[in-house]
């Protein structure tokens, strides 16, 4: 079928990102499966296609799109039917001799991200976010090389290319861009417009936050963006070295009502540090927090609203009373048991976390961080929020004390409603000198803290999974399947962490010297 559509400019994303996600946790259990799950329960069940319209056009559209095509409308820029998001499904009856760019998201192409390779190290199979990525300009090539459009790959993970540079699907892509798009893209894509040679990877530097405009089109999961950046300088973290830069409080709240308009009652609060919002460098603004949450309380058929990262040294410089009114003020709070908020502990040794993340600790001795994560903890605990805690194993300069310290540290807390996610070291840019953490690498003592870490999740996730899709709206039949899986996937995971042991054993009564 021909499209009535004749856009230049073609926006997509691989297949995780464009997918129907009623809640932030389903999108990360969908990113972090590989093709040992059956590719209809992943397609169907875990990612369900967006809706899109009988031209093509995707009705809903992960936030970057979104913001890639909000940039490229702006006044001056191109009209509504010369830049269109779609989805892979759609994308073949878009295509044709007037495309003149296609442009592809990602956030993890090769499955580099540190999540990714922690899960994916444990399952066979191939990570879906990299073959679909794979599929995506497989499916691109013959039409790309018909009409002679250029793809051009950015997103989160456009990084990635760059680690393998011999990857064969990277000679299928013209330009690589890295960074935020407002400030530097919409020239960039003029320009391919127009003829102009421009080098193959661009690389955009800073937030382009005095540039962002408010969205024109409704985003998946009711994504809006508070903050961009954060500047800490940890080594592990593509913001590192971007300083945050905080939105006004009146574009949030436009795209909020864009996003509360197009059907969506639930909505995710994006930002490297949710409690750091309009601050001055590391300092809070607890007021502006306050406001913040107090008017988003106050859009119309705003059901719910998710906030995600905190920092541990954010979170101490709120009052307990504060911390207890920001949970209260959130829309939809009072119907949740299981408001999440991910905490980057990362590790539990000070004068480590210190050296790779400069900005993390601040002020007090690096000694005193495993106190400072308590009472972090204590203080989100006793305010009413869920903390989802992350840690990295083999971080470079780890010693051998420090899985034991970390398991100690979750013994104490274990019984307390939180989670704890284990995620192998991996940094992003060109290889390192130190290699990143493997399963190879993981000792008898990282292993009994991964296990026990998922024991204490294998407890909360399915209550916290259950929560939000219900405050998201979804069926009772499809939160019944969902559960179901988790309960598979609890099974397999055990009988993995056995497995695992059971080797690394018999390697260790073999050679005691291989043992980290």
């Amino acid at each position: 079928m021909t499209s009535a559509l004749h856009p230049p400019v073609i926006l997509v994303a691989e297949r995780s990102l464009s997918a129907d996600y009623a809640c932030v946790f389903e999108g990360i259990l969908a990113g972090m499966q590989t093709s040992f799950i059956p590719r209809l329960i992943e397609t169907r069940l875990l990612a369900p296609p967006l809706p899109v319209s009988p031209e093509g056009r995707a009705l809903r559209a992960p936030l970057g799109l979104r913001r890639i095509e909000t940039a490229l409308r702006s006044p001056g820029g191109l009209g509504s039917d010369e830049v269109v998001c779609t989805t892979p499904e759609a994308l073949p009856r878009l295509l044709g001799p007037w495309v003149k760019i296609v442009a592809i998201s990602s956030g993890d192409p090769l499955g580099f991200a540190m999540s990714n390779t922690t899960t994916s190290a444990f399952n066979p199979g191939q990570l879906y976010p990299r073959l679909f990525t794979r599929e995506l300009l497989a499916s691109l090539t013959p039409a790309r090389e018909r009409w002679g459009f250029k793809i051009v790959f950015g997103g989160p993970g456009a990084w990635q290319w760059f680690r393998e540079p011999q990857d064969p699907f990277a000679d299928r892509i013209d330009h690589f861009f890295e960074g935020y798009f407002e400030a530097e893209g919409p020239a960039f894509f003029q320009d391919l417009l127009n003829g102009r040679s421009r080098p193959r990877r661009v690389r955009a530097e800073g937030s382009a936050g005095p540039d962002v405009r408010p969205l024109l089109g409704p985003a998946t999961l009711g994504a809006v963006e508070c903050s961009r950046g954060c500047g800490f300088g940890c080594g592990f973290c593509v913001m590192a070295d971007i300083p945050m830069f905080h939105f006004e409080p009146d574009l949030i709240l436009a795209d909020l009502r864009t996003n509360v308009a197009s059907g969506q009652p639930a909505a995710l609060s994006t930002s490297e540090d949710f409690f750091r919002y309009r601050g001055q460098g590391p300092r809070v603004n607890p007021e502006a927090v306050l406001d913040l949450v107090g008017r988003m309380r106050q859009i119309p058929n705003l059901d719910f609203m998710q906030i995600d990262h905190a920092n541990v040294r954010s979170v101490l410089q709120f009052s307990p009373k504060d911390l207890a009114t920001i949970r209260r003020q959130l829309p939809g709070a009072e119907s949740s048991k299981y408001l999440w908020v991910n905490l980057g502990v990362e590790t539990l040794n000070g004068p480590l976390l210190n050296q790779i993340c400069p900005g993390k600790i601040g002020s007090p001795a690096a000694e005193e961080w495993p106190h400072m994560v308590d009472e972090a903890v204590n203080r989100l605990l006793e305010a009413g929020f869920f903390p989802v805690v992350s840690l990295i194993l083999g971080l470079p300069g780890e010693t051998s004390d420090d899985p034991r310290k970390a398991r100690d540290w979750l013994r104490r807390w274990r019984h307390r409603p939180l989670t704890v996610f284990p995620i192998f070291h991996e940094p992003p840019g060109p290889l390192p000198a130190d290699p990143p953490f493997t399963l190879a690498q993981m000792t008898r003592d990282h292993l009994s803290l991964f296990r026990e870490c998922y024991e204490t999740n294998f407890r909360w996730i399915p209550r916290l999974f259950w929560d939000n899709q219900r405050l998201a709206g979804v069926p009772i039949g499809r939160r019944l399947l969902y559960q179901i899986l988790g309960r598979a996937e609890v099974l397999l995971w055990r009988s993995k962490f056995m497995a695992l042991g059971c080797m690394k054993v018999r390697a260790k009564s073999r050679d005691p010297g291989r043992a980290r």
